[in-house]
């Protein structure tokens, strides 16, 4: 039996199944753990033995002094050793290019080291958010593919490993304070905090490239500071890096602020940890859609525009607009001019739409203004009984940082600030950037930007009148969009054979990942048997299929190519 049921996860999914052998037994099957007790001890025993891999000592992240000292001399500085700077690193180590990467702190990781919770997932689909691609032959994490929609420890496991391919290059504890020059020709000033007693030693970089790997859209988060605070009873805190760890979601009132990724991702880890209702509070309301949808925008065959097929389009949206409809969730008040507000982005959720349909969670517009002993006081005099507050209310821009280092206050819609000068970072998600193949994702215009700097590098006579030429556009570095370096990819696709083949190997090869990993058929298996999971964990007992949310995605998968059509 244990065999048979291997058998049959296998072809669903490459990622390793555990099996649970419930009740008393003198002996469990080869392979599979036993459980023994009341059923709630035997579902805390399972809960544990499934948590154990998710998390991440990021000491792993640590790198120490380099072995070699800070050059004098390389083809590419590159400022930040988050998951983007690394990224670039790699592509232009491969590509045979002297690279140095310089971070001021003592770890690798950027932000997903400094801000993400443990608990915390992916905002985006297993396939359209990884690294594996630029992770050295013979790394064990290379191998190993991470769970749909991935844990905050699966990708941090990831950074590390690529860190420690590129330990050679990376230069910790270095503070840029200037990049001077221009035209192909600068000077990065650093201040090296290596030395004696942790004082900063004065030291220039000379290069012919530079890439700002400096986050652009999360800066610092926004606290939640409110009259009253100090007078409510219950746990109050912001929902980012930990702060919430070790808190008791069990039977409680949950309220949270924000309706961003990180308060979505909030309002998951409160419900699936038997939270006994959650309220949302928002300005205004974000965009949601189940996790079909977001699968949907990377797998679907593209023209030769990067387009997908407006009738499945049109089906996809009908079923997203159903989702809100049958289960009670309130859609965003843009809906259907656009599918959602300027300046948010869209985060990805079933058990948003399943907890609406059960009555667990409801959304409120409005903001938060005083804390009593009970609970919170909003803008409209209404009260919320609560007995957990989550502060989940954006991060401050970080745009001013890329403007003091370089003295530039313009970006071209290309991201190059200059000749051989990228400004590598998110911006904002604006209307039709879900249109595109990067599918809204970071890493995916990340991966393709990348390739554009090393190529422009190599061949700047080619492209560098469409990257850095006196007719790009060019805009206030604070008003980035999406938008503006999708136009670009575009112009760069339509006009350059490399940059064309470099593209469509990009997207040939993720969704040939999405297909190896979870064909659409193997996902629609997966999430339709999670969907109804959600019910029965969420109520705490079985619910009667006629009594749960309607599976709308039934059909997906012939939206999609057949898998030998993709996989050969």
């Amino acid at each position: 039996l244990a065999a048979l049921l291997r058998q049959a996860s296998s072809g669903a999914s490459r990622r390793p199944c555990e099996l649970f052998f419930a009740g008393e037994a003198a002996a469990s099957p080869s392979g599979v753990t036993a459980v023994k007790g009341s059923p709630p001890a035997m579902a805390t025993a399972i809960s544990t033995a499934m948590l154990a891999n998710t998390g991440f000592d990021k000491r792993a992240l640590l790198h120490g002094r380099n072995a070699k000292p800070l050059p004098e001399e390389v083809d590419v500085v590159v400022i930040g050793a988050g998951l983007l700077g690394l990224m670039a690193a790699a592509r232009l180590k491969k590509n045979g290019h002297k690279v140095a990467v310089l971070e001021q702190r003592s770890i690798v990781g950027g932000i997903w080291s400094m801000y993400a919770n443990s608990t915390s997932q992916v905002n985006s689909s297993e396939g359209g958010y990884n690294i594996k691609d630029l992770l050295p032959e013979g790394s064990p994490r290379k191998a190993a593919d991470n769970r749909d929609h991935s844990t905050a420890a699966e990708i941090l496991k990831d950074i590390a490993a690529l860190g420690d391919s590129l330990a050679d290059v990376i230069y910790t504890r270095v503070s840029v304070a200037k990049v001077l020059g221009t035209n192909g020709d600068y000077t990065t000033v650093v201040s090296d905090l290596n030395g004696r007693g942790g004082e900063g030693v004065a030291a220039v970089v000379r290069s012919t490239g530079v890439v700002l790997a400096i986050n652009d859209r999360v800066g610092l988060p926004r606290p939640l500071r409110v009259p009253g605070m100090n007078r409510f009873s219950g746990v109050m805190a912001d929902g980012t890096s930990d702060a919430l760890s070790g808190v008791s979601w069990q039977g409680k009132r949950v309220v949270v602020f924000g309706m961003g990724a990180f308060a979505v991702e909030n309002v998951r880890t409160a419900l699936e940890s038997g939270a006994s209702h959650v309220t949302v509070v928002a300005r205004r309301l974000g965009t949601i859609c189940p996790k079909m949808i977001d699968y949907l925008n990377f797998v679907k065959p593209w023209d030769e525009q990067y387009r997908h097929d407006p009738l499945t389009n049109i089906k996809q949206m009908k079923c997203w607009r159903d989702c809100y409809i049958k289960s009670g969730a309130v859609a965003p008040e843009v809906w259907p001019g656009k599918v959602k507000h300027d300046g948010h982005t869209i985060s990805v959720s079933d058990i948003w739409f399943v907890a609406h349909h059960l009555g667990k969670m409801c959304t409120k517009v409005g903001t938060l203004e005083s804390m009593v002993e009970g609970g919170c006081v909003l803008s409209d005099g209404s009260f919320l009984p609560a007995d957990i507050v989550v502060g989940c209310i954006g991060f401050t821009r970080n745009t001013t940082f890329c403007e003091q280092l370089t003295g530039r206050t313009e970006v071209m819609h290309s991201n190059y600030l200059d000749k051989n000068m990228m400004y590598l970072a998110d911006a904002e998600i604006d209307e039709t950037a879900f249109n595109s193949f990067f599918g809204s994702s970071v890493l995916e215009y990340a991966k393709f930007y990348t390739n554009t700097y090393v190529q422009a590098f190599e061949r700047p006579d080619a492209l560098g009148s469409i990257l850095w030429g006196a007719a790009v556009k060019r805009t206030p570095v604070s008003l980035r969009k999406w938008t503006q370096y999708i136009a670009v990819a575009q112009e760069l696709i339509e006009k350059d054979t490399t940059m064309r083949g470099l593209a469509a190997d990009q997207v040939r090869e993720r969704t040939k990942h999405f297909y190896r990993t979870m064909s659409p058929e193997a996902f629609l298996e997966v999430n339709r048997l999670e969907w109804e999971e959600l019910h029965e964990r969420l109520n705490g007992s079985p619910v009667s299929k006629d009594k749960q949310l309607p599976y709308l995605f039934g059909a997906a998968p012939t939206w999609c190519a057949p898998p030998s059509e993709v996989l050969g």
